[in-house]
């Protein structure tokens, strides 16, 4: 008869598993900062263009958010890739990353704008961008916002399902104009649920024929996103087969011509990964780091432009259909590995038989994607440290789900040191809370200058739109 564990047999074999844990992080590297173009000075300082993290964080102030202008206008490059082809059409997700100045410097590049709400369509035309070069997509449209894009005449309008088609024609009626339209459309590997129409079931080609058959649509797009995190040739040529087959066969049933082929956004950031429910148990209960990512195995931009135009061109001569303009909508992609996130540890707190915390200035109000994802985290300071431990990462907010990493291997932390977060270029500021904290400021480093893109909050800022 095999007896349950005593709770004193239960805590001897998680400090033991513990401990295996913490061997096995000893032996795991992490990712190194030359992916992030960082160097390390004599000192042991991180620094970015000759720049010492932890003295931005002394003169701008901690939580900082750090953008790197020489990887933005790389990635920028990367995608607007021209050898061997016309370049694709690109198009910047605006709710990855809303920083005026980061989108301007985007804009310069020749990236245009993706916009899935009003505001993001007031912003991109508030910042000069011409409607030619303006994408709007998004399940909601306000019946304003159909106005303004239509007048304009922004460069596509692409319907997220059938519904939105009758909407979208009546505002082109009453405006008297015939806007390029497009729809988007699910495949077996897409998102579903609130986004498109599936190609399984036959509702994206019911679509599609309302769409041709409406006078005031002037339809010649198909929108798709993969969805998930897009990494190798394999996933891609999933993706445009099913959507070139659903051309096709709209082709041959009631005429439809696929002029432009908008593939949406996806592509992975090479150092950055999904974590899985196993990591996540381990990494909570036992303190095991979270594996990082093998960035070899994730295409690289211009890799991922090339291998798209000549898909999507073998693709279309297979089914004997023309070969269609190639949108891109990158987000992640484009910004998330040319901006990095600066938090100080504010205090240690020890407990008995497990790790302590360090509790930092920067929390799920801040970085709320670490708690799904892998990012690498350096301690700013003390990259040539000798001694490790284990720390559990908390953040400031007064909830005990205010915990970014429950075991993250780092040099011996103090009360002042400086962590940085890597590849907070997608998603952190958008989802960023001023939850009992004003937000941090962002600052730009280019050519060895740095200036501020946006200044912190203050606590009038807060409680600005409030009666007085």
């Amino acid at each position: 008869m095999i007896r349950p564990l005593t709770r004193r047999s239960k805590q001897a074999l998680k400090t033991a598993l513990s401990t295996l844990a913490q061997h096995r992080n000893a032996r795991r590297r992490p990712l190194p900062p030359r992916l992030w173009e960082l160097e390390v000075d004599a000192a042991g300082h991180l620094t970015l263009e000759g720049h010492a993290l932890a003295e931005l964080t002394a003169r701008w102030g901690s939580p900082l958010h750090v953008v790197h202008a020489a990887a933005l206008r790389r990635n920028a490059r990367a995608f607007l890739d021209d050898e061997g082809g016309p370049p694709c059409e690109v198009y910047y997700s605006y709710k990855t990353n809303p920083i005026p100045g980061v989108l301007r410097l985007l804009h310069a590049e020749g990236i245009g704008a993706e916009v899935i709400s009003e505001y993001e369509l007031w912003l991109a035309l508030r910042l000069g961008v011409d409607p030619a070069r303006i994408v709007f997509n998004g399940p909601v449209k306000s019946d304003a916002s159909l106005r303004e894009a239509i007048g304009r005449g922004i460069a596509l309008l692409n319907a997220n399902h059938r519904e939105e088609l009758t909407r979208i024609g009546a505002v082109a009626a009453e405006l008297g104009r015939r806007p390029i339209t497009g729809v988007r459309v699910c495949t077996s590997a897409s998102w579903g649920g609130q986004f498109g129409a599936p190609i399984d079931g036959g509702e994206a080609l019911a679509a599609i024929e309302e769409a041709c058959r409406n006078p005031h649509l002037d339809m010649r797009a198909l929108h798709v996103h993969f969805g998930a995190p897009l990494r190798t040739e394999e996933q891609l040529r999933q993706l445009l087969d099913e959507t070139l087959d659903l051309a096709h066969v709209a082709a041959e049933r009631f005429g439809f011509e696929l002029d432009i082929l908008d593939l949406g956004g996806s592509l992975a950031i090479p150092t950055v990964q999904a974590l899985s429910s196993k990591d996540k148990r381990l990494n909570m209960t036992f303190l095991a780091d979270l594996p990082p990512p093998d960035p070899g195995r994730t295409l690289e931009i211009r890799a991922y432009v090339r291998l798209v135009r000549r898909l999507v061109r073998a693709g279309c001569q297979r089914r004997g259909l023309p070969v269609p303009r190639i949108v891109l909508e990158p987000g992640r992609a484009l910004t998330g590995n040319t901006q990095l996130l600066l938090t100080t540890v504010h205090t240690l707190k020890h407990a008995s038989n497990a790790a302590p915390y360090a509790i930092l200035d920067a929390g799920i109000n801040l970085a709320q994607s670490v708690q799904s994802e892998f990012h690498q985290v350096y301690a700013a300071t003390k990259m040539h440290a000798s001694n490790y431990g284990s720390y559990r990462l908390a953040g400031p907010i007064c909830s005990p789900g205010d915990v970014l990493y429950w075991g993250c291997t780092l040099p011996e932390l103090a009360p002042g040191d400086t962590l940085a977060i890597m590849d907070a270029g997608a998603y952190f500021v958008p989802f960023a809370t001023s939850f009992s904290f004003p937000q941090p400021a962002i600052v730009l480093v280019d050519d060895g200058a740095v200036r501020p893109l946006r200044r912190a909050e203050r606590f009038e800022d807060l409680v600005l739109c409030d009666d007085p």
